[in-house]
Order: structure tokens, then sequence, then C-alpha cells
């Protein structure tokens, strides 16, 4: 690889792609005189493109793009309009991807960290210092950790996640969701062991807990990429974890702890307890179970346990008013651990990359500074909330957002996660189920002791897309037996983990110097 690495966290028809997601004009660049002084400025309309799931998200932007654009007007910064394309999971990587190889990569768009690995050397995306240094409210809401987590050959290639400073805003918000509502009709407690999980799920899938008289309920859901973290956590790893062993660190998937929490998930798949449809599930396939009351549990954010929190828990309430989501404490194993995995601030939403022909990044950046913006001339709160009086109030003596509108209101009208190219943690909306489930979370978090990404994780890149994801999956399933596993282990090392291992433990050595 050409790429020097520094501290790196982490972790369709293509005519129709490159008229939605091409890059805006160079000829719209504003041009400078001899003395440097720009000319009349034509607008540019910015293409975004975002890994985002929002059906209901306008095409022209809505009414969203008319009072953004205005407000930016009245902020001084004039020539500037964007257009939103959405995607989700692999269908967006597939589209970044063709959009790459066909030289067409939009101006300003969502990338995780592998990705961005590959783009730096490849030259498809620019370095954005020059930029950031005219954007004092980027360089303030995003930690300097974050920075450096994108940076390589000392030089910065992606916005990172900003944050702002309230314990509500902790990036670890996924745990164990259970339908609290379930629990007492079958007049059962939170369970708090595995033992006590397994008498839950049992009775979720054998005794009817949502009353319809029907057999037609599942115990754990998930996806395609679920990989079980509460239950690996309750045997004290997460298999994506790099965690201290003996004076070294492992990946948790090759922990001999991985076995014996496959041997409890194929014998809870066996008696059903597990939906049989996660190995092909995606996000809106597994939210329709829990929105039409067939799942009683599974892992998802914190904002889950909230009647409006996301568009799942809102249509969940609205067909079921007295449905109820809560997030457990993390499960205790048979040796006493438990824990839910620790959430990376820089992973916990999709970084931002500069395609190396977007026209004008200086006018670009103007935009992205005033969205990080939280003074009332700024755009922060209008970008993410909407419209003060219409669709929130903030009241400045509890600092909180009691929101009007609900999220999925929001999207429709353009604002909110669609157009969020500045991602800051601001969690003053959430309400306090959501806050109460943030703790929880919180009280007992396995650490991942390595969160850069290594030039090794990008040469054999299917070691845990394809290689781990195969083996977790069939003896889950019970297609394999447990034993199978100790294959995937010489597999894993045969195929570039030794060498994806070594690199861990140089830097994080070098990393833990005194």
């Amino acid at each position: 690889m050409k790429t020097k690495w520094t501290l790196f966290g982490g972790v369709l028809a293509l005519a129709s792609l490159t008229a939605a997601a091409g890059c805006g004009s160079d000829a719209d660049a504003p041009k400078a005189d001899a003395n440097g002084t720009k000319g009349e400025e034509k607008t540019i309309t910015y293409q975004f493109m975002r890994n985002l799931s929002a059906e209901t998200y306008p095409a022209d932007g809505g009414e969203a793009r008319t009072e953004i654009l205005s407000r930016l007007e009245k902020a001084g910064i004039r020539g500037f309009d964007y257009k939103v394309t959405l995607a989700s999971g692999d269908d967006y990587n597939t589209k970044l991807n063709l959009l790459a190889t066909s030289g067409t990569l939009p101006d300003f768009f969502d990338i995780d960290a592998k990705t961005l690995a590959r783009f730096v050397d490849q030259g498809l995306i620019q370095p954005l210092d020059d930029y950031l240094k005219q954007a004092p409210n980027l360089m303030k809401v995003v930690p300097k950790s974050n920075w450096d987590q994108v940076t390589f050959n000392g030089k910065i290639y992606a916005l990172p996640n900003g944050k702002r400073p309230e314990p509500f805003n902790l990036p670890s918000v996924t745990g164990l969701v259970v339908r609290q509502d379930w629990l007492d009709n079958l007049g059962m407690k939170q369970p708090t062991t595995l033992d006590e999980l397994h008498e839950v799920l049992k009775a979720f899938v054998t005794k009817d807990p949502d009353k319809n008289g029907k057999n037609d309920t599942v115990g754990l859901t998930g996806m395609k990429d679920s990989s079980f973290q509460p239950i690996f956590g309750a045997y004290g790893i997460i298999p994506t974890f790099w965690l201290e062993r003996d004076g070294q660190i492992k990946k948790g998937l090759v922990l001999p702890e991985m076995k014996e929490a496959l041997t409890l998930l194929q014998q809870w798949y066996k008696e059903g307890l597990i939906d049989h449809d996660f190995p092909i599930m995606e996000t809106k396939q597994m939210e329709e179970k829990i929105v039409n009351s067939i799942a009683g549990m599974f892992e998802g954010s914190s904002f889950y346990t909230e009647k409006s929190g996301n568009s799942a828990s809102l249509a969940l309430n609205k067909l079921n008013p007295k449905s109820q989501l809560n997030m457990l404490e993390a499960p205790i194993g048979p040796g006493g651990k438990r824990g839910y995995p620790e959430g990376n601030a820089v992973a916990a939403a999709p970084l931002r990359a500069l395609s190396a022909k977007a026209p004008n990044p200086a006018k670009l950046f103007e935009y992205l500074n005033w969205t990080a913006d939280t003074e009332d001339t700024g755009g922060s709160m209008l970008v993410s909330f909407g419209k003060e009086g219409t669709d929130y109030t903030f009241d400045k003596a509890t600092n909180s957002i009691d929101l009007i509108t609900p999220y999925a209101d929001l999207y429709k009208k353009g604002f909110s996660n669609p157009i969020r190219m500045v991602y800051i943690t601001d969690r003053r909306s959430a309400k306090p189920e959501i806050r109460h489930s943030v703790d929880i979370v919180n009280k007992t978090l396995i650490i991942n002791q390595l969160w850069n990404s290594l030039p090794a994780e990008v040469d054999y890149p299917d070691l845990e897309k394809k290689l781990w994801r195969e083996y977790l999956v069939k003896i889950v399933t019970g297609v394999w037996s447990v034993d199978k596993y100790d294959e995937f282990i010489q597999k894993y090392y045969a195929q570039g983990g030794k060498e994806v291992e070594k690199q861990a433990n140089e830097l994080w050595k070098s990393l833990n110097k005194k």
C-alpha cells in the first residue's frame, strides 16, 4: 500500500447514478481576478450522497431546502445549493463503488473507514486541512482525537463526527431491547442472566405474549449482519474488538470464549428462540417484524425505547398504543461477565469525504461550518430539528429541545438526518426514556483496545466481512458443528489474520508507551 497510516479510527444503473450523484460543475465555481478577488458568483449545486434509508425524504429537498437557502443568504453565504441522493447498506456501497469507478463521485458523501483508506490511496478524495482552517465551528465541535483518526500522511481526509458535551451524548447507545408489555403480559421480570434470558425467549415463542391467540411470535430477531453482541458480551468478548490477553491484543473472534457463546447460540436457534430469518434480513425487514409485533427482543439503539424515538417505534405505537420497548441491562454470563460493546464516536455515524473533483470546496465548507454553528445565526438547530416554534421549542434554562414534529415527519419536510452532512451528537431532544436507556447501556461496557484501522485490514477485507460471517451464520444455524470453528481460526490466520494481528500489536504497543 502507498498510504502511510497514522491514527485512524474504527472502524445502479450507472447512467442514472451519474445524473443523480455526479459532481457539481467546475464551470460554476467563482473565478478570481489578478488580485485574487472573486468575481460575481454563480450558484453551485453540490451533490451530497448519504448512506441512509429515508423513503419520505423529498427529491427536491422539500421546504427545508427553501428555508436553509434563505437563511444562508441572511448569513452572507451566497452561491450555494444542494441535491441529496440516498441509499443504504449494501446498495449504498455498490452505488458508491460504481460512481468511483466511473469517475463521477458526488461532491461530499458518506464513507466507511476501510473505503476511505482505499479512496485516499487511489487519489479519489482530497485533504480537508486548508478548508478546515476557515471553519472554526467544525474544529470546535470535533474532538482532536477524532481528527487524528482520519489522518493519513499528516493530512485530514474525512470529516468525522462531532459531539456536544452533555453526558447523554455518550457514543454507546446500543443494547438489547425488549417488549416490556410482553413481559408484563406473561408476569415475567426483566432477565439479568443468560439463563433468565433463555426462559424469557422461550416464553415469547410459546406462550402467546401478545395475547392474540396465534402462534406467530419470535424471541430474538436480528439482521444478516447481526453479531449477537450482548450474548458474546456475556462471555467477556466482542468478536470484532481487540482484547488484551497475556500482554498482547487479539480479536475476540479468535478467543476460546467464542466457541462457548456459539454453542449457546446454536442451541437457542435449534429451540426456535432465534429468528430463523436473521441471515437474510436487512434493517427494513427487521423493523417490519418489530412494528408488526412479531419480535420480542432485538439488538437496537436507545431511540427505540421512546414511542416517537424513531420511525419504527412511532409506527409500532400507532398500531399498538399499549406496546412498550425497554432497554435491558447487559446479561450476565456463566462466568459472571457482562457488557455491551463500547461505542466509538468516530464510527457512530458515517464519515464524510470530499471528492477530488468537487468544485470550489471553500464554498462548500462555508456551508458546513454554518451547519456546525449553534449560535442564533447558525444553521445547526435548523438543519437538525427544523424551524423553531413550528418543529421544535428550545428551553435555554434546562438546555432541552422539545420536538413538535417527529423525526419521520422532519425527514418528509427535508430536515434532519438526510441533510446532516456535519454530524454532531446532540440529544437535547431525547426524552427521559432515551436518556435512561443510554445510562443503562453505559453501565457495563466491553472496551476495544484498538479502534485504529490497519493497512492489513484493507489488504484482507474479507476476513470479517465474509469468512467470519460465513462461519458465524452456519454454526449458529446448525449447518456446521461448533467444532468447525477451529477451522475458521486456522483460515483466519492463514488468509491474512496473522499480519493483521502483528500490525495491531505493533501499533497498540507504540500508542501505549509510557
